[in-house]
């Protein structure tokens, strides 16, 4: 009688996935309470990742403990949206004062895989007027109609706490990147704060529900191991060099398996078109996996059926395979969604045969161009994931930009800048080459631009010589003739979203590439241009857009002004070494103009050596970048205007004697 390999591999089938859909893995800390930890938060040595620390106390209550000595209880934790929620500290007893007011509030280890998400709206209260000042710098509304009045008006707490406080202001978070506080409570500046995850503004403060923080985690790299026996906890993996990690030792899944971070396992890898895959029925489980599409074969009901058939021991398998398909769900058809709107761009930009895409590259040509993503070729890396350089088989250089993995964000950054970049072709922009899609994560291929960032050229002091004055407005007009593109001569226009010096590439003759679209949008006519949170850069960032979240292509304006600031001055737009109401460059700047001072601002290694008519022109740039930062979007130039003017100041400079 033939052994019924068909029924084995079924078998198998259920065991793959009984273990991929439990989070009781590897590392995994003891529950606190009642309360579960998920992989990777740690409570202590031997279990979790070190670098996740959170804190159980012995009556069984989870605390998170910031840089600053402050500490607040966990209210929530959700393993899959990588996030939990904390309670803010509330007030002192009978004065509008912060409990945490001596640690100045929630702040976090910027060298730590926490942020604060963009989820929180934070209301900050009993300032004085140097406070107020300050804050309404840093774009936050302190307007006498604004919604901390609300707040302390209609909160029952508030209202009692801060009897006869009238100053007040609020902000959302996460208007940068990454973000690492909450605020700062200060006896001179504001002394209390409360956060509200979530908020729709349109509600009662009495629907508000409880205050709340919500901070993200990274995504956890697989362990970090020194001997095989280190791995034996994660089943299906083996102790070896990550060729990541510069030599370093991790739990590697084997062969046909992936390290899915949220439950912390190896589990069974995705097909070529992003669906779970199963072993042929009709080979022995000895030797390599061959994968299938699983809904080309069995499904998942049948495949339980099968396994009940074995017995009462499969039945055990069953009830695992029943919770995967109940547990994984949402992440699963959330994942799926993600590749299928890659592939259904991927379709688009063949049949349309637009203007940015050249190749669709395996997935071996990335690995191989990328020398398997070694540290050795990392050229940066941000809330989106990490660009490698590669050398192509043809002797091409590219950048190569890998989205974030388990970061559904990062994904819809990539395909919207995928959808951006294929609509435009402009000299001062960077080109997309191609994307490839055979990976855990997508991945796009850009040109290579080989002399790095303006950011550099302005900042890293001996990294590169410092650029003269005329290269400088030769990089502010190309900067701006690339952005006056996008508004005015791309249809439907563009607006970036995120202009600021990092993402303004420099080639091997100092010309200018404009990079990084992730957080771009379509100017579309019919569609509202109100956003649910501001995205972009603290210091760069339009205060219209950032208050109102109303995105328009002064927006852009606004932030290229402030590029023209450290172009001239070489002082940075966020700076907490400067004095703390000089901290938003925009600020300091426009009081040194009112003044009369800008002279005194400039880079000194521009005013050396300098003629009367390049003086004068810093002056007319110092002039240009102040109308760009205007507080209403209606006062600034157009991007085509502040290109043409920047022209002009070059032609001056060209024809003095």
């Amino acid at each position: 009688m033939e052994f019924p390999w068909h029924f084995l591999t079924t078998f198998t089938l259920c065991l793959l996935l009984s273990f991929s859909s439990t989070a009781e893995s590897f590392k995994r800390c003891p529950n606190c309470g009642s309360t579960r930890v998920p992989y990777p938060l740690s409570t202590g040595p031997g279990c979790g990742d070190p670098d996740y620390k959170i804190r159980c106390d012995i009556r069984g209550s989870l605390w998170f403990d910031t840089l600053n000595g402050s500490t607040n209880p966990i209210k929530l934790i959700d393993p899959s949206g990588q996030r939990f929620v904390l309670a803010p500290p509330g007030f002192e007893p009978n004065t509008c004062v912060s409990v945490d007011i001596k640690s100045h509030g929630i702040q976090l280890d910027p060298n730590l895989p926490f942020n604060v998400s963009s989820s929180n709206t934070v209301i900050i209260m009993n300032c004085t007027k140097d406070g107020l000042d300050g804050y309404i710098s840093q774009g936050f509304n302190c307007s006498d109609n604004s919604l901390c009045h609300k707040f302390l008006n209609e909160n029952l707490e508030a209202r009692g706490k801060c009897r006869g406080v009238t100053s007040c202001c609020w902000y959302k978070t996460g208007a940068s990147v990454n973000t690492y506080k909450v605020y700062r409570a200060r006896t001179d500046k504001c002394t209390a704060y409360q956060s509200y995850m979530n908020l729709d503004l349109t509600m009662p403060v009495s629907k508000w529900g409880e205050p709340a923080v919500e901070i993200l985690w990274e995504a956890p790299r697989e362990p970090v191991c020194k001997i095989p026996g280190d791995c034996t906890g994660l089943v299906n993996s083996v102790c070896s060099v990550d060729p990541k990690s510069l030599g370093q030792k991790r739990c590697l899944c084997k062969k046909g398996l992936q390290w899915d971070s949220v439950n912390a396992v190896c589990e069974v890898k995705r097909c070529s078109n992003g669906k779970k895959c199963k072993r042929r029925s009709n080979l022995p489980l000895i030797g390599e996996f061959n994968f299938l599409d699983i809904r080309s074969g069995l499904n998942q009901t049948s495949i339980i059926h099968m396994c009940l058939a074995g017995g009462v021991g499969v039945l055990l398998i069953a009830g695992g395979v029943m919770k995967m398909i109940i547990s994984k769900q949402n992440r699963i058809v959330s994942g799926s969604q993600s590749w299928a709107s890659i592939r259904k761009l991927h379709r688009h930009l063949l049949s349309t045969n637009s203007a940015g895409l050249d190749k669709i590259f395996s997935g071996k040509e990335i690995v191989k161009a990328t020398n398997n993503f070694s540290k050795s070729n990392l050229l940066g890396f941000g809330g989106f994931g990490e660009v490698f350089k590669g050398d192509l088989d043809d002797g091409t250089t590219v950048a190569v930009k890998r989205a974030k993995l388990g970061n559904e964000k990062s994904i819809y950054q990539i395909v919207n800048e995928v959808q951006i970049l294929c609509q435009v072709s402009h000299k001062n922009l960077v080109k997309l080459l191609g994307c490839c899609i055979e990976l855990d994560m997508p991945i796009l291929v850009y040109e290579y631009v080989p002399n790095g960032t303006l950011h550099e050229h302005i900042y890293c002091n001996g990294s590169y010589n410092p650029l003269p004055w005329k290269r400088r407005l030769v990089i502010a007009h190309q900067t701006a003739q690339g952005l006056a593109y996008l508004h005015s001569s791309a249809s439907p226009p563009i607006y970036h979203r995120d202009v600021k010096l990092s993402n303004i590439l420099l080639d091997e003759n100092l010309d200018v590439k404009v990079a990084d679209f992730g957080l771009s949008r379509l100017g579309v006519s019919d569609v509202s241009h109100v956003t649910t949170c501001a995205q972009g850069t603290l210091g760069y960032l339009d205060p219209e857009y950032y208050l109102n979240f109303q995105l328009t292509d002064k927006s852009d304006v606004y932030s290229f002004g402030v590029v023209l600031f450290e172009l001239l001055t070489c002082k940075k737009a966020i700076d907490f070494n400067r004095d703390e109401e000089d901290v938003n460059l925009v600020v300091f700047l426009r009081k040194a103009l009112k003044e009369g001072r800008l002279e005194e601002m400039i880079d000194p290694v521009m005013l050396k050596g300098a003629t009367a008519e390049e003086m004068e022109s810093m002056k007319e740039l110092g002039v240009l970048a102040e109308r760009c930062v205007k507080e209403t979007r209606q006062s600034r130039p157009t991007m085509k205007a502040a290109a043409k003017e920047i022209e002009s100041i070059l032609n001056g400079l060209a024809s003095a004697p």
